[in-house]
């Protein structure tokens, strides 16, 4: 493939100190991959001439771990009250989503409240 120099240079490029050059490199040399029918392993190991040594160097991709959900108040409260509890717990769960929708904060023996139920250490 004659591209592969000038992919060489492209990646070069990336470590520009201007974000905005490196960022265009890496996307051309993408682009010029793709358009080449190959994965970034393959470009390496025609680049290095030894077909299977570059994995020796690059371990394999790993798929990447899924981002964790972050809770807000709302969708903690919206969850918990979907949930089956005890009148008592409820009252309180209620109590505390109408003090935070009345004054958009809770204290510190609320959150307690919040978290546990959330977590269901409730007693």
């Amino acid at each position: 493939m004659k591209d592969l120099g000038k992919i060489l240079k492209l990646l070069e490029l990336s470590t520009s100190q201007n974000d905005g050059e490196a960022l265009n490199a890496v996307r051309k040399a993408n682009e010029m991959r793709a358009k080449a029918g190959l994965e970034w392993k393959e470009v390496f190991e025609k680049l290095s001439g030894t077909p299977g040594s570059i994995t020796e160097i690059i371990p394999p991709i790993s798929p990447r771990r899924p981002q964790p959900k972050f809770h807000t108040v709302n969708t903690m409260l919206d969850e918990i009250l979907n949930r089956s509890l005890s009148d008592v717990h409820r009252a309180r769960m209620e109590e505390i989503k109408y003090s935070y929708e009345l004054l958009d904060s809770l204290s510190g023996k609320e959150i307690n409240a919040l978290i546990n139920t959330f977590n269901g250490n409730i007693s």
